[in-house]
């Protein structure tokens, strides 16, 4: 039994590379969504994150699961450069879960520490963003005099 209709031209298959192209089209939007909502946090990040100046970049650093933060973090803080230029490292730690929680570390001279901490990504914490301001490095080491902004 014949499935075309009566006067109607032969139904011809997709060709394969239109197919692919659509596929294609679709996983690279997709990916662009992802890559800026990756970028911006979900969308919330503060003004006070996103707007931020630029500071010379230390090596990033990621800590082991229940795992003290290691002293690159402070050997970047305290180095040379971040004294005269300013500095901002960004370290990764993973929740008990798994989940990350992205924490970025800035010094300008004169000014302190300033913590953006991003627990966005953190399932069973706040999910939210913070934002810290210590009057020095021995501040942040110690947890004390360190101020939300």
């Amino acid at each position: 039994m014949d499935s075309t209709v009566a006067g109607a031209p032969p139904r011809r298959p997709v060709p394969l590379v239109t197919v692919l192209g659509v596929v294609l089209l679709l996983f690279a939007t997709g990916m662009g969504a992802w890559v800026v909502w990756q970028l911006s946090a979900g969308g919330r990040a503060p003004a006070a994150f996103r707007e931020r100046s630029p500071l010379p970049q230390c090596a990033s650093i990621t800590v082991p699961q229940a795992q003290p933060i290691p002293t690159a973090l402070t050997e970047c803080l305290l180095s040379a450069g971040a004294q005269r230029e300013g500095a901002e490292v960004l370290v990764t730690s993973l929740t008990t879960e798994g989940d990350p929680i992205e924490t970025y570390y800035r010094v300008r001279p004169g000014e302190g520490v300033e913590v953006f901490t991003d627990a966005t990504a953190d399932s069973f914490g706040s999910g939210e963003w913070s934002h810290d301001r210590c009057p020095d490095v021995a501040a942040l080491e110690s947890g004390q005099g360190c101020q939300p902004e």
